[in-house]
């Protein structure tokens, strides 16, 4: 996700611009390394390309605010680890559980009752949502890479830790307990994933 500042000069002095944030996009080199040789090769199905992912990941950055790289790890590797690099957009046990973070419907819930964007897509929210078609209704609008990014700083739980965020593996235990809690024993393969992104993403 990284986007290069380019400053021209001529022999003219130009006026300064004032500086830019430091950015926060994913080059699609940067993805693919932190994908480690897992990028699908084919868009079909539930899978998509690390490529055809790109502008969903770095639009999903932008609008959640995931300013710092280890924010922007922890998302891509969360995201990788639930939904095996790309593959699933659905729990294969359970439908109602999924989008690109592989969630379940009340988190799913939480994530559309605080993020008006998105609540237009059900006209007369909130009375007609159900939690069993979330899933389904995220997808079809193509937000199926926001829950996860929104949950990563703003989910409860989530958003002392993910300040924390850096190249620490006791930042990112710090992150994961308290708000994915995807359990003790993954912990170690979720944190290998994540140094993995940590390292190729700037």
């Amino acid at each position: 996700m990284a986007l290069s500042l380019l400053i021209a000069n001529t022999v003219h002095a130009a006026p300064m611009c004032a500086p830019n944030p430091a950015t926060t996009s994913v080059s699609l080199e940067q993805l693919t390394t932190a994908f480690a040789g897992n990028c699908p090769q084919e868009t079909v199905g539930e899978v998509i390309t690390c490529k055809d992912a790109l502008p969903f990941i770095n639009a999903a950055i932008k609008k959640y605010g995931l300013k710092t790289r280890g924010q922007r790890a922890a998302y891509i590797a969360n995201m990788a680890y639930e939904g095996a690099y790309l593959k699933y957009n659905h729990n294969l046990v359970n439908h109602s559980q999924g989008t690109r973070s592989i969630m379940p419907a009340v988190s799913l819930r939480r994530f559309v009752d605080a993020n008006k964007s998105v609540q237009t897509f059900w006209p007369g929210f909130p009375n007609n949502v159900d939690d069993n078609t979330i899933v389904d209704v995220l997808i079809n609008h193509h937000a199926d890479f926001e829950p996860g990014a929104w949950w990563t700083v703003a989910g409860p739980g989530c958003a002392k830790v993910a300040s924390s965020l850096g190249g620490s593996q006791e930042s990112f235990v710090a992150w994961e307990t308290a708000c994915i809690n995807g359990g003790a024993d993954t912990i170690p393969q979720r944190a290998a994933i994540y140094n993995t992104v940590y390292a190729a993403i700037q």
